[in-house]
């Protein structure tokens, strides 16, 4: 600088013998149904009485016994059989349908973690089938750019109440413009975003400077490696005669921050100072949430 400014410091089947799950023995239409498999219908098997020698009949030897009785109508029975048959089946099918449903339904049920994209409602036809994260997009190259900040500075903390018009800013492709011997290209620095602020009536200027380096490493280490010899403001950006200079730097993720104040004999040092630390940590609390 022209004169040196002091640095300031998924689906699992549930327990059971099937894929469907455990269902009651006792309920009918799911286990066993009341005369299937293990009990037998009387009139069906061996009745108790018996189909030798009919009681009744004994003492009759050498003679023929009477003709056994007309076979039971069994017709009644039969149309049971039937009847419990299409029950079971019925309640098989239901059964099924249920399920499939209840399968339907998870598989189409989005996690926690994604978003389906948005699409209009005139164009529901075309909405793409891969879920999209639903964290916020950040530009794709990650730069910054003085465009971010291109307006008037107001700021409010409890009493502290300040503000700084607008003046100008650029976007460096390099850090050659604002460095003297390539000391900041030699740190890591790629490239450089300007923003020049005035306030006071004029009698103070605000210059600050987002350098995006390497790494976050690279930002954290460049603190304290450089002075204020190293650095060349553009014309016009800072006030030249100044009365008061004063700079700071800090970090934030892979961002270097500088910030110079300077004055005229009109503005003492405690009003620059407020104005240097506040606008300097503006910055850095927005990278934070960048």
């Amino acid at each position: 600088m022209v004169a040196r400014a002091r640095k300031v410091a998924v689906m699992t089947y549930p327990p059971g013998s099937g894929p469907y799950g455990h269902n009651p023995q006792e309920q009918p239409g799911w286990g066993q149904q009341p005369g299937w498999g293990q009990g037998q219908q009387q009139g069906w098997g061996q009745d108790p009485q018996g189909w030798g020698q009919p009681a009744g009949y004994q003492g009759y030897p050498g003679g023929y016994p009477p003709p056994p009785p007309p076979p039971k109508n069994n017709n009644g029975l039969i149309i049971g059989i039937v009847i419990a048959t299409i029950a079971v089946l019925v309640i098989g099918v239901a059964a099924v349908v249920l399920i499939t449903k209840g399968k339907s339904d998870n598989d189409n049920r989005a996690t926690g973690t994604t978003t389906p994209d948005l699409v209009t409602a005139t164009d529901s036809s075309t909405a793409p089938s891969t879920p999209r994260s639903s964290a916020p997009a950040q530009p794709a190259s990650g730069k910054f750019s003085y465009r971010e900040q291109a307006k008037d500075w107001n700021f409010k903390l409890g009493d502290v109440q300040l503000h700084a018009d607008w003046v100008e800013g650029r976007d460096d492709a390099s850090c050659h413009d604002i460095e003297v011997n390539g000391k900041l290209t030699g740190l890591g620095c790629q490239y450089a975003a300007e923003m020049v602020y005035r306030s006071e009536g004029g009698g103070l200027m605000l210059t600050q400077y987002v350098l995006g380096m390497a790494d976050a490493d690279k930002a954290k280490t460049a603190i304290g490696q450089y002075t204020d010899e190293d650095l060349e403001p553009r014309p016009g950006t800072y006030i030249e005669d100044f009365s008061v200079g004063k700079w700071k730097d800090d970090s934030e993720k892979q961002f270097l921050v500088i910030t110079l104040v300077t004055t005229t004999r009109a503005v003492n040092e405690d009003t620059a100072s407020k104005y240097l630390r506040y606008l300097h940590q503006d910055m850095l609390g927005a990278l934070a949430f960048r």
